[in-house]
């Protein structure tokens, strides 16, 4: 810490940050890492649980970062206590982007130990508005976290569909149809056969956008971003989520990045279709909530700061 009271971030561009586009809002997917210990976290935490739980404030104290992304909301719903701390920590103004129970989002139950007998076999919540509306949505609509709630994102399974995309489709218009309309809402598919026209339309009739993602088994940003193009889908803000590396499975990109304490790879392609997909959404004028993984690129924070120099480079050459 320098003599008046601000880290020294070493080679971070915060100059550059303050002179983001503010529809642009960038953050990650996440914040518990021990390994940003010296780059976004400097204060001496006396031990891990105190990290854990006192971290967050340090996170929404750097610049480049506009928004949180709650991903441990896919595993249960955030409860009361849980937002407003979380409140108490963040400027008012950095929003979270909270991804929805995995209930919602899964037509089988996950084969995963947690799930017990149930693993496989068919959830009877999936795209259940009223479970939503009564078993999450309360957490949030209230005086003092309404106003800080950013888009939910509802990432299906990459088999929701099923073989039946129309169906699932159909499925995800009467889901969002049934949403309060006071709240945003994103849909995160993982299987390439979903980006039809049908399903662009279905998103701007619902009010919903579509999230971005580069993820294992996706196609390009380019490619989603054309897809939503052809279909004339221009929605009222864009969310976009930067996973792994295309072709790279989860586990490997943990084993390949961790412990997340540095840049050990550049997606540069990824990196020049997020800026024209960002300057897309700056040039209409609406929000682009931006959420980057560690495990894309290995530290989250050095490639928003990338991104985010490109970003303001790119809008001075035009």
């Amino acid at each position: 810490m320098d003599a008046g009271g601000e880290f020294d971030f070493g080679d971070f561009d915060f100059e550059s940050a303050r002179r983001l586009p503010p529809q642009l809002r960038f953050g990650a997917s996440s914040w518990k890492y021990p390994g940003w210990k010296g780059s976004v976290y400097r204060a001496a935490y006396r031990t891990k649980k105190a990290f854990d739980a006192e971290c967050l404030a340090e996170y929404g104290r750097f610049p480049w970062f506009r928004c949180v992304g709650l991903d441990h909301t896919f595993y249960g719903p955030a409860t009361a206590a849980q937002l407003d701390g979380y409140a108490a920590q963040l400027p008012p103004t950095t929003p979270w982007i909270s991804k929805a129970w995995e209930h919602l989002t899964s037509a089988r139950f996950p084969r995963s130990p947690r799930y017990g007998g149930r693993a496989g076999e068919r959830n009877p919540s999936f795209l259940d508005a009223h479970v939503f509306c009564e078993q999450v949505l309360p957490a949030y609509d209230r005086d003092g976290i309404r106003e800080r709630t950013g888009p939910f994102v509802f990432q299906l399974a990459p088999t929701a569909a099923d073989g039946d995309v129309p169906g699932l489709v159909a499925e995800l218009e009467r889901f969002l149809g049934a949403l309060p309309r006071s709240f945003r809402y994103a849909v995160e598919v993982r299987d390439p056969r979903v980006l039809q026209r049908r399903y662009f339309e279905m998103l701007d009739a619902t009010g919903a956008a579509h999230c971005f993602n580069h993820w294992t088994r996706m196609p390009p940003l380019a490619d989603q971003a054309r897809a939503a193009r052809d279909a004339g889908f221009a929605p009222e803000f864009l969310v976009c989520r930067l996973l792994t590396p295309l072709g790279v499975a989860y586990g490997k990109s943990v084993e390949r990045f961790a412990p997340f304490d540095r840049l050990r790879s550049v997606e540069t392609r990824m990196r020049r279709e997020f800026v024209d997909l960002a300057r897309a959404g700056i040039e209409r004028d609406v929000p682009v909530y931006a959420l980057v993984n560690n495990r894309v690129e290995g530290h989250a924070p050095e490639t928003i700061d990338a991104l985010g120099r490109a970003v303001l480079a790119a809008s001075a050459q035009t």
